[in-house]
């Protein structure tokens, strides 16, 4: 069992963003029914006053947001929260939504493309286990692994399809573990659409859980972050604050390394957000080796508790590791050969 403590201050000045100036036409506005907020670099996006819907987000002209009528949200939708926009920092547009004991935030930096959201979900009595972002129809192809056609056979309960060169489509699991990307989403030439994940440490499941990412047919495309995923899930959920996870515009490339709220989360501390921890108050796990080792296959250290999982990658030559951004508490570690557990200690 092993105890983190906070002891990261040279940390948190590594993360420390540059002074930056205002984009032109950064800001928000009312349009009667949702907060607008422009981001003064080409993605304007909006919010509804009365459910916290995000129903629009139009980058460089062109509206992506929506299918059947639905806008993108958690779950299905709140219903009726208090909303509330505020500038707590220089440069930040920050939109509040409160629903039961949830509370869900969009942000907005002056010059980005990216919507950064967080969910606070401190227990069950609201129905919260994953962030939908709806993409119109038609935009984007769908000759992703994980997307579909309406002309695909049907095999299970609408969520596994039969394409016609004999593979198959999964909508529930995707071909990707949690630990093999950082960021998904759907791409052109001219524009793209990314969700950058979270650090995932309120999730459950581990590093090699496979969740729903994204699904894309002629009727609509989806993306996904998912707070907790019962498809098969081995661990009880966990509670308090995910995120940041962000919703990210390019032209086509991908999303930026500083786009990541794992990478970068000095700018939200002055934000105010319930549940959030910075840097300063996080440490780390460093090993300087594993005995024992069979170099043929790859390892993954893992801590976990009931409130939080982490973990990182060996260095397939020295054995070294390091499980980094560690809320403080008690913690059991896990050794992974491939997937196996091979280790374990209290």
């Amino acid at each position: 069992r092993r105890t983190v403590l906070a002891s990261a201050a040279g940390l948190a000045l590594t993360l420390a963003t540059p002074v930056r100036a205002s984009a032109a036409g950064f800001g928000h506005t009312d349009d009667g029914t949702n907060h607008v907020v422009d981001t003064g670099a080409g993605l304007v996006f909006k919010v509804n006053h009365s459910n916290g819907d995000l129903s629009s987000f139009v980058y460089k002209g062109i509206e992506y947001q929506g299918y059947d009528g639905k806008n993108s949200h958690i779950e299905s939708g709140l219903g009726a929260s208090t909303v509330t926009v505020s500038t707590p920092a220089t440069g930040v547009v920050l939109i509040k939504v409160v629903h039961g004991t949830l509370i869900h935030y969009y942000a907005a930096r002056s010059g980005e493309n990216n919507i950064y959201l967080f969910t606070y979900k401190p227990d069950t009595s609201v129905t919260a286990s994953r962030y939908i972002a709806r993409l119109k129809p038609g935009i984007f192809p769908t000759t992703y692994p994980d997307t579909w056609s309406n002309a695909d056979t049907v095999i299970e309960s609408a969520d596994v399809f039969a394409k016609t060169d004999g593979t198959t489509r999964s909508k529930h699991f995707s071909n990707l573990r949690t630990i093999d990307y950082d960021y998904f989403g759907f791409s052109t030439s001219a524009a793209s659409v990314w969700v950058v994940r979270s650090n995932k440490e309120k999730d459950s499941g581990g590093p090699f859980i496979r969740q729903l990412l994204r699904h894309g047919n002629e009727s609509g495309a989806g993306l996904y972050e998912h707070l907790y995923y019962a498809e098969g899930q081995t661990e009880a959920e966990r509670f308090g604050l995910h995120g940041p996870y962000v919703l990210a515009f390019t032209d086509g490339a991908a999303p930026t390394a500083a786009v990541s709220g794992r990478d970068n989360t000095a700018w939200v501390d002055a934000l105010g957000l319930t549940g959030w921890t910075g840097a300063s108050g996080r440490g780390r796990i460093v090993g300087n080796g594993l005995a024992g080792r069979d170099t043929s296959h790859p390892y993954v250290v893992g801590v976990a508790n009931a409130e939080a999982q982490y973990w990182g990658k060996v260095d397939a030559s020295t054995g070294k590791y390091a499980v980094t951004g560690i809320l403080p508490g008690t913690y059991t570690l896990t050794v992974h050969t491939g997937e196996l557990a091979v280790h374990t200690q209290a």
